[in-house]
């Protein structure tokens, strides 16, 4: 029996090893950052997690992973190995492929003779499609509040992506940008991060929060990076919160932050030679939505000036880059889809006060650049354009002013504007009223400065409404989430109108949430009977039949095939050798068409199954 010395000692080292992190849950080691799944595709979806070693080991760890139709996986579909390793934080990034479209999955890892939570993931729609909702949040300042925000998101089950617009963590000290020391919820590392190191503590702080593991482990991420990713108010150059002379090279602080981005976000990788560090990218909900995400923080922002400076109009300015641009407009040209929709980080339309420019690190800074969208949208009319918006910490619906707009001439629009309130980040325009803010932004139809909180984006073939919501507070855990106000758009129209009646409702609630814990792992021994024993896909096949192995330990097993009259037609004898999940595959395709029974027999059990060859 441990002495009390003893277990003190033990909970020493935990902290250590944890970083002092406030939400770790042990129960979940080795993965104590949960799972995620992101950047979805209409037949495949990035799975990540992250193993935690002990605190002495630096070798690689070898991680199997696996994606069922069911809670139980007793119907696998794909699965796979990958290593974790100190190069890349231990994270695990994986692609799974070969799903169908438009379908919800679960999915799992295994290392260490330990399951991670299970997570809940869909593919995207193809073809005619009548609806897609979203939730959209931006700002999540850990140090600042609770994710009450997420955990209300993560409550609702009724949308099918959540879309990250930026600020996902923050750059700043312990005591810096809306610190509470009263939550303890104090930032990690305690000073500015800079480094490589320093990035990859604050993801990890982040994904230790029980509402935010909870909210990835339900819905597809879809994310973009603002500013704060690196340090505040950036640009490809440099930044407002970066001193070169006592902080170093502002292109190695900015590679450290996009490395630690792209390891802990379930996101594409991009082409480390043709095209480093890019995000900007795009997704078909098949003929309804073309969403595209874009970059106007890091890609080829140029510097913010004044107003007031000769060079403020120069048309070489940019928020966006060169080749993101082209890239963009190029996809509105082309586009079939009902809505194109733009995620991004800032506020496009103009804010204005007098008549002058509020903030130039907004489009208002790249007037230039923003005639130029104008214009492409403008020279196909035919497009329905939805900016959605983070960064500016509350709620904002707006309509895009060309020439020609007023109060009274609303159609003379480019399209419309949802801006999402923050999740935890203050806000320091609560004091103004958002009734002068419209007296001088026609533009402006809705503006609330006061709440934390999400917008839910409801899209249909007739209309977009975005629906604001909030929670009453982030100081506290328990909380309750308020429904705003709603705002729609009608297709061909391009200016918001307000709802008359409440939010807009789901067409049906999504498939069974992912289950709060995780699978116990219970190494079979002798001939014991396991359900799941194996799996194998795809059934019926023509080809190949992955037979998907479940082992705690080295066995030699046999496969044994026999047709539907109990002849034997093939036989396999194998070794199998690695914990978690093996992939076997089992050449079929000189079978002929018909009925087969397979048959797994190792020191772990005997188990078989029907499969048809077509």
């Amino acid at each position: 029996m441990k002495t009390k010395l003893q277990l003190f000692i033990a909970f020493i080292l935990l902290c250590t090893v944890f970083n002092g992190y406030s939400q770790i849950d042990s129960t979940l080691a080795p993965f104590l950052h949960g799972v995620a799944s992101g950047d979805p595709t209409d037949n495949g979806v990035i799975l990540w997690t992250r193993v935690t070693p002990s605190s002495s080991s630096t070798s690689p760890i070898q991680v199997s992973w696996r994606i069922s139709t069911d809670t139980t996986f007793l119907n696998v579909v794909q699965s796979g190995t990958a290593t974790a390793q100190s190069t890349n934080d231990y994270s695990v990034n994986v692609i799974a492929t070969g799903l169908t479209a438009n379908k919800w999955y679960y999915y799992q890892f295994f290392a260490l003779n330990k399951y991670s939570l299970t997570g809940r993931t869909r593919t995207l729609p193809t073809g005619n499609i009548d609806s897609i909702r979203f939730a959209i949040v931006s700002c999540s300042n850990y140090q600042a509040g609770f994710y009450n925000v997420y955990k209300s998101i993560a409550d609702r089950n009724d949308v099918d992506a959540v879309l990250h617009l930026g600020d996902y963590q923050y750059e700043y000290a312990v005591g810096g940008f809306g610190y509470d020391a009263s939550l303890n919820r104090a930032h990690d590392p305690s000073t500015e991060a800079i480094t490589l190191t320093d990035y990859r503590k604050r993801h990890a702080q982040s994904k230790s929060d029980a509402d935010s593991r909870r909210m990835l482990q339900q819905y597809p991420l879809i994310a973009i990076w603002d500013d704060h990713e690196v340090a505040n108010d950036a640009y490809k150059d440099g930044a407002e919160n970066h001193n070169p002379l006592t902080e170093g090279s502002w292109a190695v602080r900015l590679a450290a932050a996009k490395q630690a981005y792209f390891e802990w976000m379930p996101v594409r990788k991009p082409d480390p030679i043709n095209d480093p560090g890019r995000l900007y990218r795009n997704f078909n909900f098949g003929n309804l939505i073309e969403l595209n995400m874009i970059d106007t923080r890091l890609q080829g922002r140029t510097q913010q000036i004044a107003t007031s400076s000769p060079q403020f109009n120069d048309t070489s300015r940019t928020i966006m880059g060169i080749p993101q641009r082209n890239w963009l407009f190029n996809e509105i040209a082309t586009s079939t889809a009902k809505w194109n929709i733009l995620g991004q980080q800032v506020m496009l339309t103009p804010l204005l006060a007098f008549g002058a420019v509020v903030n130039i690190d907004q489009w208002d800074g790249y007037p230039a650049e923003r005639t130029r969208l104008y214009n492409t949208i403008k020279q196909y009319s035919n497009k329905n354009l939805i900016v959605l918006t983070g960064d500016i910490h509350s709620a904002w619906g707006n309509d895009l002013p060309q020439s020609g707009y007023s109060f009274f001439n609303r159609s003379a629009s480019a399209g419309v504007q949802f801006v999402c309130p923050s999740v935890t980040s203050p806000n320091p325009l609560s004091g103004l009223s958002s009734a002068l803010i419209k007296l001088f932004n026609s533009n402006v139809r809705y503006a609330d400065l006061s709440y934390y909180g999400y917008t839910i984006l409801d899209v249909n073939k007739l209309r977009a409404q975005g629906d604001w919501y909030s929670v009453n507070t982030v100081k506290s855990k328990t909380f309750t989430t308020s429904y705003k106000q709603s705002w729609f758009v009608r297709s061909g129209e391009k200016f918001l109108r307000q709802a008359s009646s409440a939010a807009s409702r789901p067409v049906a609630k999504q498939p069974i949430p992912a289950p709060r814990n995780p699978m116990i792992f219970t190494p079979r021994i002798g001939s014991e009977f396991e359900s799941n024993l194996f799996t194998i896909y795809p059934n019926p096949t023509n080809d190949i039949l992955i037979i998907n192995i479940e082992t705690s330990e080295e066995s030699n097993t046999q496969i044994a095939v026999y047709d539907i009259t109990g002849k034997v037609i093939q036989i396999e004898n194998i070794n199998l050798i690695n914990n978690g999940f093996t992939n076997y595959p089992l050449n079929v395709s000189e079978y002929n068409a018909g009925t087969y029974f397979i048959n797994v027999s190792s020191k772990f059990g005997n188990q078989s199954k029907v499969f048809i060859k077509l």
